[in-house]
């Protein structure tokens, strides 16, 4: 397509579900030190130059459960359902896009998408207890 590909579009390619590619993508995903040594001299690190965006340690475990929580409930949907809210609401790491837009990505009727979308929303209200603790946060 002319992209990279969307974890759900690698997880219909493999038969797997969209939660077990994201962690085969992200287990190897390359580790780099914050002391890494950089500039044409070697004068700075890394950590030096990075904004300290740090965040609690609770914060971090509420924000890793949740998107593991939210990808799981994302996998109960139906695959076209999956990809347009992923797609409008940019939770594959992209931009979100508009209805217009996803029509054209996915090759979809825009009557299509806003069926999807209004569906995937439905279904996922009905599962909102599993994330009720998250959205009271």
């Amino acid at each position: 397509m002319g992209r990279t590909p969307t974890v759900i579009e690698i997880a219909e390619a493999v038969d797997a579900s969209p939660k077990q590619v994201s962690e085969c993508l992200n287990a190897f995903c390359p580790l780099v030190s914050l002391e890494l040594e950089i500039g044409e001299e070697q004068e700075n690190q890394l950590q030096k130059i990075l904004p300290d965006e740090t965040i609690s340690a609770q914060e971090y475990v509420a924000l890793e459960s949740l998107q593991s929580d939210l990808q799981d409930l994302l996998a109960t949907l139906k695959p076209n359902q999956c990809q347009v809210l992923m797609l409008q609401f940019g939770l594959s790491g992209e931009n979100k896009l508009t209805a217009k837009q996803v029509a054209q990505r996915l090759n979809l009727s825009h009557s299509k998408v806003r069926s999807a979308y209004g569906q995937g929303i439905k279904a996922l209200r009905r599962e909102q207890d599993k994330i009720k603790d998250y959205l009271a946060s």
